[in-house]
């Protein structure tokens, strides 16, 4: 069992309502530096920081992270789904370093922002299910928010060789592969077969 796990150490700025109880605090920030994810079932994705008076605060819902003072996005708004269980890894993946990313929210907003690294998920729950499987990408928005959001939510752009149109025909894996017993198993979930990619040709405003 994991629960928390080291981050990238990044800076970061927590909305004082937080440290607050939601009582007062609100349009105000305090700088910090975010050094840990917490996962817990059923909690939405959450941080170790600590502020710049010393204080450390554990337990921090990453909608009340940004990384420059901003407005507010709610918490549906910054990640479409909670944490999948208590195990989990942590990496920055080299690959997306600072890349681009355009992000669908579930009020069908398109936001742009910059990666900084993903969690998975293992060891129970959905996680291992081909159709239910989900990374959250935690993302900087522009607009200073951090959001968590899966692969089937984000565009990815890099000028020198993408071009930014996925095919709006793909669906949800739904088979797991293996070379001993039965070679695969179909795992057929409908309402996870749905085509997410319709909204993909809103993104191309942004850069085109």
């Amino acid at each position: 069992m994991i629960l928390l796990g080291d981050t990238p150490y990044i800076q970061c700025f927590v909305r004082n309502e937080f440290l607050f109880d939601e009582k007062r605090g609100h349009g105000e920030f305090t700088p910090a530096v975010a050094f840990a994810f917490r996962a817990e079932p059923a909690r939405v994705p959450m941080f170790q920081v600590m502020l710049d008076s010393g204080a450390q605060w554990a337990r921090v819902p990453i909608h009340m992270i940004c990384s420059k003072p901003c407005d507010p996005l709610p918490v549906e708004q910054s990640c479409w789904w909670d944490s999948y269980g208590y195990e989990f890894t942590v990496v920055a993946l080299p690959f997306l370093k600072n890349h681009v990313v355009t992000a669908l929210g579930r009020d069908g907003e398109i936001r742009k922002g910059n990666y900084l690294f993903t969690v998975d998920w293992m060891n129970g729950g959905w996680a291992e299910v081909p159709d239910q499987h989900k990374n959250h990408h935690v993302i900087a928005l522009d607009s200073g928010q951090w959001i968590a959001y899966p692969n089937n939510r984000l565009v990815w752009h890099d000028l020198s060789w993408i071009t930014p149109a996925p095919n709006r025909e793909w669906q949800t894996p739904t088979r797991s592969y293996s070379v001993e017993g039965s070679g695969w198993r179909s795992e057929i979930c409908s309402y996870h077969s749905l085509r997410f990619y319709g909204w993909l040709a809103q993104v191309s405003r942004f850069f085109f």
